[in-house]
C-alpha cells in the first residue's frame, strides 16, 4: 500500500506541475519519440498479454462466456477503448473545424471539457489499476514508468492544444481523477476478471493514443529516440 500510495502521489504531481514542463524543439522531439517507444513496448509486452490472461480467467468464472463469440470478450472491451478514443478524437477535430469558423468564442470550452471528461475517466481507471498491482512491486514499478512517460507526453499535448484552459482547470482535474480512482480501488473489492476488463479498456485506449498522438510523424519524429525507447524498455520489461 505504501509503494502504490507514493507512486499515485507521483502521478498527481506530474499532472499538477505539468505547467512547468518546457522542452527545446529538438529535445521535445527526442523525448516524445522515446516516450512513444516505451509506450509501444509496454503495450505489446505487458498490456496485451495481460488481456489474454484475464480472458482465460473470465472464461473459467463466468458461465455466459461460453460460446465462440464470448471467447473474445476482453478483446472486445479493449477494442471498445480504442474505438472510443478514435471517435472522440474525430468528433473533437470536426467540432473544432466547424466551430472555429462559426462560433470561435465557444470552441475552446466545448473541446476542452470533452477532452478533460474522457481523460479524467481514463486517469481514474489507471489510478484504480495502481491499487490492483500493489502486491507486485516489480510490475508496479514498470507500470509507473510506462504511464509516467505517457502522462507527461499527454499533458504536454493537452496543454499545447488548450493552453490557458488546461493550466487553470485541466491539470487540477486530471490530478484529482487519479486520486479518486486510487481511492475507489482501496474501497472496492471486485473480482479479477472485472479489474482485467478495466485494464483491457485502458490497453485499447493507450494503444491508439500512443500510435496516433505520441508517435511523431516521419518529419517530426526522432528515429534514434524511438528506437532507444523501444529497445531499452523491451529489455527492461522482459528482464524484470
Amino acid at each position: 500500500m505504501l509503494l502504490s500510495g507514493v507512486l499515485m502521489t507521483a502521478f498527481v504531481i506530474i499532472h499538477f506541475f505539468s505547467i512547468h514542463l518546457k522542452f527545446e524543439k529538438i529535445g521535445l522531439r527526442r523525448f516524445i519519440s522515446f516516450s512513444a517507444g516505451v509506450g509501444i513496448a509496454y503495450v505489446f509486452i505487458h498490456l496485451w498479454p495481460a488481456v489474454a490472461h484475464t480472458q482465460a480467467i473470465a472464461e473459467e468464472h463466468i458461465q455466459w462466456l461460453e460460446g465462440h463469440v464470448m471467447h473474445y470478450a476482453l478483446y472486445m472491451v479493449a477494442l471498445s477503448g480504442l474505438v472510443l478514443v478514435y471517435v472522440l478524437d474525430r468528433l473533437i477535430s470536426k467540432a473544432y473545424e466547424d466551430e472555429e469558423i462559426r462560433k470561435p468564442n465557444v470552441t475552446e470550452s466545448a473541446l476542452f471539457w470533452s477532452h478533460i471528461a474522457f481523460f479524467s475517466l481514463y486517469n481514474m481507471m489507471i489510478g484504480y489499476l495502481l491499487t490492483y498491482r500493489n502486491v507486485l512491486n516489480t510490475s508496479l514499478l514498470i507500470f509507473f514508468v510506462a504511464f509516467a512517460l505517457h502522462f507527461i507526453t499527454n499533458d504536454w499535448g493537452l496543454r499545447h492544444h488548450h493552453e490557458e484552459a488546461y493550466d487553470h482547470y485541466g491539470r487540477q482535474i486530471l490530478s484529482i481523477s487519479i486520486l479518486i480512482g486510487y481511492l475507489i480501488g482501496h474501497w472496492s473489492d471486485f473480482p479479477e476478471y472485472f479489474i482485467g476488463s478495466v485494464e483491457a479498456f485502458v490497453t485499447g485506449a493507450m494503444t491508439l493514443n500512443v500510435v496516433k498522438h505520441e508517435l511523431p510523424s516521419e518529419r517530426e519524429g526522432n528515429l534514434e529516440g524511438f528506437i532507444t525507447g523501444v529497445l531499452s524498455a523491451s529489455f527492461l520489461f522482459i528482464l524484470l
